[in-house]
């Protein structure tokens, strides 16, 4: 009987069905193979002999079924593990792309709201440069009024200074004390005429300076930067008034100058002229 077991050769299909066989079956029908080989020796009692396994079928069916049931467990494990890892890996690729979503919106809303503030500074600046083109404007139309004031007081006293030569030409008489009296008559003239004249510019200022200082009223609530242009263009106006000025006072005294000599050459002609007359008289 050993010879005939030892010699025996098994089929690949059966060494491939015992390999994947569960490890419980494998042991059980291992067992029952030695229970079979202990029955077979010479020495064992038939009658007393029993098997390990009392039904071997059936308990392999058992094996089988625990070891179904087992995978079966295992399987609804793994398949639970692995359909909540893919509703952790559905969930956190969710949560990603609700974050990518979140980041692209704030970018987007910070990139709106940087547009918006260089429009806005754009839009300042724009209104500043028109508030200070507005005021340059102001600047030069107040200048030009103080340009065209003095033209017309150097008008004034071109004026004044020919009708002074025309209206004295006819006054000039022959005696000297005649010749005092139209000298201090001419003095008070000219010293009328330039007050006069003065007053007038000097009322002109007055109404320049209320006007600047009801600009500087309404202009109270300018910026700083607004402010400073405007004492610039003060400073630039002060500056211009002070020359014009100047310049007004120089053609105030030449004029005087030239009308008092021109005065007073004649009277001197005049008397010599009178003092060789009665001399040929004589």
């Amino acid at each position: 009987m050993e010879d005939t077991m030892s010699s025996y050769s098994f089929s690949h299909q059966f060494y491939q069905r015992w390999t994947c066989a569960p490890e419980p079956v494998r042991a059980a029908i291992t067992q029952e193979l030695k229970d079979i080989t202990t029955l077979l020796q010479s020495d064992t009692s038939f009658e007393d002999f029993t098997f390990n396994t009392h039904d071997l079928d059936a308990h392999v069916d058992e094996l089988y079924d625990n070891y179904n049931a087992e995978q079966a467990i295992a399987k609804a494990i793994t398949d639970k593990q692995e359909q909540e890892d893919a509703a952790a890996a559905k969930q956190k690729l969710e949560a990603e792309q609700k974050q990518k979503e979140a980041e692209e919106a704030a970018r987007k809303a910070e990139a709106t709201r940087k547009e918006q503030e260089k429009n806005t500074q754009s839009a300042l600046e724009q209104d500043n440069i028109d508030k200070e083109l507005a005021a340059s404007d102001v600047a030069k139309s107040n200048t030009d009024k103080v340009v065209a004031d003095s033209a017309v007081t150097d008008d004034f006293v071109t004026d004044n200074s020919s009708a002074k030569t025309e209206k004295d030409a006819p006054k000039v008489v022959n005696t000297e004390g005649n010749t005092n009296d139209n000298k201090n008559a001419d003095n008070r003239n000219i010293g009328e005429q330039a007050h006069t004249l003065s007053d007038n510019h000097i009322k002109d200022i007055n109404n320049k300076a209320s006007a600047a200082i009801n600009l500087a009223l309404k202009d109270a609530k300018l910026d700083a930067t607004h402010q400073q242009l405007i004492r610039e263009l003060e400073t630039q106006v002060d500056d211009y008034l002070s020359e014009q000025m100047m310049l007004m006072s120089e053609n105030l005294k030449s004029w005087l100058r030239a009308e008092v000599t021109q005065h007073f050459s004649e009277q001197n002609d005049s008397t010599t002229n009178n003092e060789a007359a009665k001399k040929s008289i004589h």
